[in-house]
């Protein structure tokens, strides 16, 4: 899904993929977040959640990245839960200024 940048982003892009729940993020080129960090959008008024199914043409989102717990984060849950396992050809990317397994 694409999204442009309103406000201080105009001009920018992001692109977030999903199957049931958010996997990847993106701006521009750049992977910002990946699974298993949570990766969140929220209704740009009301900061309440839209789901995967909920999002419309149209609506104002902020897009918020969550830390994962700590166990995800071992080889073992990056194997569970990491990009690769949803068929992406990428290594798991902690959040920017986390550190990651």
């Amino acid at each position: 899904m694409k999204l442009d940048g309103i406000d201080q982003y105009l001009g920018q892009t992001a692109r977030l993929d999903f199957k049931n729940e958010f996997l990847i993020a993106t701006v521009g080129d750049e992977v910002v977040a990946t699974t298993p960090d949570l990766i969140s959008v929220l209704d740009f008024e009301t900061g309440l959640p839209i789901t995967t199914e909920g999002l419309r043409y149209g609506n104002r989102i902020a897009v918020i990245g969550l830390p994962c717990d700590e166990k995800w984060r071992t080889e073992k849950g990056i194997e569970t839960v990491g990009p690769r396992y949803f068929g992406y050809d990428l290594e798991y990317r902690p959040l920017k200024g986390e550190t990651g397994a």
